[in-house]
């Protein structure tokens, strides 16, 4: 059985900050955000986001739903840089955070897929 969800956008590798922890986003909706980081967060976690969008950093609250590591090859290096893909659900998108929100994903805010 499958579920309703917004619909997700893919946007350029916009800086963020998961409480003390740097990386970037990878995918944004409505009602959450894929994020890859430099290290893993414990699910049920939840914890200010902090995206660096180019007009005003917003800050969002969030809650982890899943820490999957990914990792990370560099062209022509010798070893691998281990990362970790952060799936968050907003918790509280204060009213600034969520026009920000609105443009990062432009028609398809309103969107399910």
């Amino acid at each position: 059985m499958s579920q309703v969800r917004s619909v997700r956008v893919v946007t350029s590798p916009i800086a963020v900050r998961i409480a003390d922890v740097h990386g970037r986003l990878v995918n944004i909706s409505a009602t959450g955000a894929l994020m890859q980081v430099n290290q893993s967060l414990a699910p049920e976690r939840e914890c200010p986001i902090f995206l660096s969008v180019d007009w005003e950093p917003v800050t969002f609250r969030g809650r982890v739903i899943r820490s999957a590591a990914v990792p990370v090859h560099l062209q022509g290096a010798t070893w691998r840089r281990q990362e970790y893909a952060i799936a968050f659900a907003f918790t509280a998108i204060p009213p600034k955070a969520q026009e920000a929100l609105k443009t990062l994903c432009g028609d398809a805010f309103d969107k399910c897929e």
